[in-house]
């Protein structure tokens, strides 16, 4: 869900991302893929999105009417992905490891890599406390 218009980003099994208008009810816009996305989260801004597929995720712009890749990374099985508050970060989960990136340069320090949870990752938060941002991870045991 885009939380400065009125969109909201669907993945399905068709292998299709929507964006839909739930104000008036409409389809904005829609991308279909080889293969099936995974997961799929909206920029802030609400004009990118960041999308999972079984072998990377992809970054993508949000034209008129159409939507745009403009960069592709390698990490495998995204089923979850959450951007922080203000946009300028990301974070991705495939199994039990979770990865912050920056969104703007697509870096992923390595101080930003948390493995080894003791299950299946299955939902992100941000949160800020005070002057820091604190990640919120919940696992399948």
């Amino acid at each position: 869900m885009c939380i400065r218009k009125p969109l909201i980003a669907t993945c399905s099994t068709d292998r299709t991302v929507r964006i839909w208008n739930y104000m008036d009810m409409t389809l904005e816009a829609m991308k279909e893929f080889e293969e099936q996305a995974l997961s799929v989260a909206f920029h802030p801004s609400g004009f990118h999105l960041v999308v999972g597929f079984a072998d990377r995720i992809r970054m993508m712009n949000i034209l008129v009417d159409d939507i745009i890749p403009f960069k592709d990374i390698t990490i495998k099985n995204c089923h979850e992905i959450s951007f922080s508050h203000g946009g300028d970060k990301f974070a991705v989960a495939n199994n039990q490891n979770v990865h912050v990136y920056y969104f703007y340069t697509a870096e992923n320090p390595g101080n930003m890599v948390y493995k080894e949870h003791s299950g299946r990752v299955t939902c992100i938060r941000w949160h800020q406390v005070k002057k820091s941002v604190l990640l919120l991870v919940s696992i399948n045991l």
